[in-house]
């Protein structure tokens, strides 16, 4: 498993300090595909808001959705951070993410990393693995093994005559020699060379079966020398990559402290960062003292603190948690500077807030300095049309609101529109609009895409379960705020029941001052019953009838549709002509 996929659990987001945060509904997340697309080649709508670039870019923009905060000094302050933030610039060196990720992924998931890179695997001595002095005389064997194994016979052989010299025997070298002659002579090498030809064929095979143990030790010794300088070229070249990135990870901490420090709200965060910085600091320090590897006296004299180091960035586990958390903080920047890219190319633009007196709603119910809904967003759009020359359209919230119109001419992408607005508004401050007054609403909730499961609901029974879900919610939350979203609501069901269920499910829900809602339906008497109540307004998706054809405008519109599509799209999914004229005269009876 990748590492990466661990980011998260180590790097938090500055709105997960927040004591005002809500956690936003999985199924919000999921039915809106704010981080994931059922169709794998479309793109999420995170990704439209945030332009992630990074690997680690990526990974963080899956946890931006997760919390929303009703803290105006909060979003006044990410606010503030957005409008004066620049990237760090002039830096020596950029990494590569993908490949910081690839050779983390590397050291950490390797179960044979110790016996690879020589260190030790007893449990018992595992301590030695952090002593410099102890990897340095191992290095130094790793080394010189080939000639230690080469020349142990030989020196073998000369320690006798100084043990003899020592006792006091006269004894000379030359002496000496044909006395070793003598024992070689007697020896599996020594008659190798001195009487292979005249010993039997079985001591032949034995002779030859010495040499070749005694050549491959000598050969075993030669890989074993060979292998640790590879190694060694690699891990100053992975060290050499880290000590880049905790440069690069270091100045643009650094610079985002120099925006976030004055800012209350961030406290905590900066706190986090501050910590994870000086342990990355702390390890940099060390790979300072490294030098690029080369075969000279002094590199060789440092080989124990190069292997040390390179075994506490596997081991120690305060620099995983740091390098793990630095993964999430340049994931968080990359999101962030996408998201000042599409505020520099007026894509995305900021929103002002009212907080409420005491935060919730008053004894009257209604929210707002005012005790007047006061919510509005001006030409807002779809994120997902951010690079198409989208058309505009403005909600206020003084009402709640019912869409009606054709099939495809917009009404569920508005709709989809304000949600996505208005949890990104509540995240850092800003949508898909050109501007906007919002007062923060304390519960998000949606029925959007209710699924037909092959479980113990049916289509309809999953969708009175999610609205008596909202229900609950809102009667438990009597003096909070809540927006609320409907896509069709009670469409698993015949007409006229769903007709009147809908009708006393609506009124019921905006007789609450401190619930807003859009509803989309193509029930057209719904809307005509519900006109009468003063706290919802008709709005429909402005189409253009055009012969047999169409023409959307996608503009919202006050008033009732009455244009009916659903022939459209038969006609424009090729039935046959037969199905399409019975259906335009059982449509004039």
């Amino acid at each position: 498993m990748s590492k990466i996929e661990l980011i998260n659990q180590y790097f938090k987001l500055p709105i997960s300090y927040n004591d005002k945060k809500m956690e936003l509904n999985k199924n919000i997340i999921t039915d809106l595909e704010l981080i994931k697309t059922i169709d794998p080649s479309s793109t999420p709508l995170y990704h439209y808001a945030f332009q992630p670039k990074t690997c680690f870019g990526k990974k963080i923009n899956e946890e931006l959705a997760n919390h929303y905060t009703t803290d105006v000094l909060f979003l006044n302050d990410t606010q503030l951070l957005l409008k004066n933030y620049n990237p760090v610039h002039n830096q020596v060196f950029r990494p590569d993410f993908d490949n910081i990720i690839n050779i983390w992924n590397e050291i950490k998931n390797d179960t044979g990393f110790k016996e690879k890179y020589h260190y030790i695997d007893w449990p018992m001595w595992e301590y030695l693995n952090n002593s410099e002095g102890f990897l340095q005389l191992m290095s130094m064997y790793n080394l010189a093994s080939p000639v230690i194994s080469l020349f142990i016979p030989i020196v073998i052989l000369i320690i006798p005559f100084f043990v003899i010299k020592i006792k006091g025997l006269k004894i000379t070298m030359t002496e000496y020699v044909e006395v070793l002659k003598l024992i070689a002579s007697n020896h599996a090498i020594g008659k190798l060379f001195n009487k292979f030809d005249s010993v039997e064929m079985s001591e032949k095979v034995y002779l030859v079966a010495s040499a070749l143990f005694y050549l491959f030790s000598i050969y075993q010794n030669i890989l074993t020398c060979i292998r640790f300088h590879d190694n060694m070229k690699k891990i100053h070249s992975f060290i050499s990559d880290f000590r880049n990135y905790i440069e690069y990870s270091e100045q643009s901490m650094n610079n985002l402290l120099s925006y976030t420090a004055d800012l209350k709200s961030y406290h905590l965060f900066n706190e986090d960062i501050k910590t994870h910085l000086s342990i990355l600091v702390e390890f940099k320090e060390k790979l300072n003292r490294i030098t690029p590897y080369k075969l000279s006296i002094n590199k060789i004299a440092g080989l124990g603190h190069i292997l040390k180091c390179f075994y506490e960035l596997y081991n120690h586990e305060s620099y995983n948690t740091a390098f793990l958390y630095s993964f999430g903080f340049n994931g968080y920047i990359d999101n962030i500077e996408g998201l000042l890219d599409n505020i520099g190319n007026k894509y995305m633009n900021y929103a002002k807030f009212i907080q409420s007196k005491t935060g919730k709603t008053g004894k009257t119910g209604k929210t707002g300095k005012t005790g007047k809904r006061t919510s509005v967003f001006n030409n807002s759009y779809y994120p997902a049309l951010i690079f198409n020359n989208p058309v505009k359209n403005t909600y206020k919230f003084k009402k709640n609101l019912i869409i009606t119109g054709p099939n495809a001419s917009g009404k569920t992408t508005n709709l989809k529109s304000a949600l996505i607005n208005v949890i990104i508004s509540q995240q850092f401050g800003l949508g898909f609009y050109d501007s906007a007054i919002l007062e923060p609403f304390n519960f998000i909730h949606c029925y959007l895409n209710i699924p037909d499961t092959s479980g113990r609901d049916s289509l309809f029974q999953a969708e009175c379960r999610r609205c008596k879900e909202i229900l609950d919610i809102i009667k438990v939350n009597k003096n909070e705020t809540h927006f609320c979203v409907f896509d069709e609501l009670y469409s698993g069901t015949n007409p006229e029941e769903a007709i009147m269920s809908a009708r006393a499910f609506m009124s019921y829900l905006v007789k609450r001052p401190n619930v807003t809602c859009i509803l989309t339906t193509h029930f057209i008497q719904l809307c005509k019953y519900l006109e009468e109540n003063k706290n919802i307004e008709n709005f429909h998706m402005l189409t253009l009838k055009e012969g047999q054809d169409f023409k959307y405008t996608y503009k919202l519109k006050k008033g009732i549709s009455n244009v009916k599509g659903g022939i459209k799209v038969l006609h424009d999914m090729n039935y046959p002509q037969e199905i399409i004229d019975n259906t335009n005269q059982f449509s004039n009876e």
